[in-house]
């Protein structure tokens, strides 16, 4: 299982995406404001094998406080319990490579 799970609470949105060798899965966003703590872990689980992954990574910013810092305790603790490696990335970096490759 070469499984990455990515998850970002840092925005309004609560976005979770699980990919297998480079191709998506499965994937859940919503828009939801507030309430990232209530609806990240059953996202998670609605995922295909309950969004479980080896590799685990995590927006950590720019964003709410409050939400990367629950982003990052689900990563966290879901490494934990699976034994998978945990990273963080920031979106900025993301939009960056994108207008490079662009």
């Amino acid at each position: 299982m070469d499984r990455l799970l990515a998850i970002d609470t840092a925005t309004p949105a609560c976005s979770v995406a699980l990919f297998d060798h480079g191709e998506i899965v499965a994937s859940n966003y919503q828009e939801i404001g507030r309430g990232h703590a209530e609806r990240l872990i059953p996202m998670i689980k609605a995922l295909p094998d309950n969004g479980r992954a080896k590799k685990i990574i995590v927006n950590c910013g720019p964003g709410s406080f409050t939400g990367v810092r629950i982003g990052l305790s689900a990563a966290k603790a879901l490494a934990l319990a699976w034994n998978a490696k945990v990273s963080a990335y920031q979106c900025l970096h993301l939009i960056a490579a994108q207008a490079l490759e662009g």
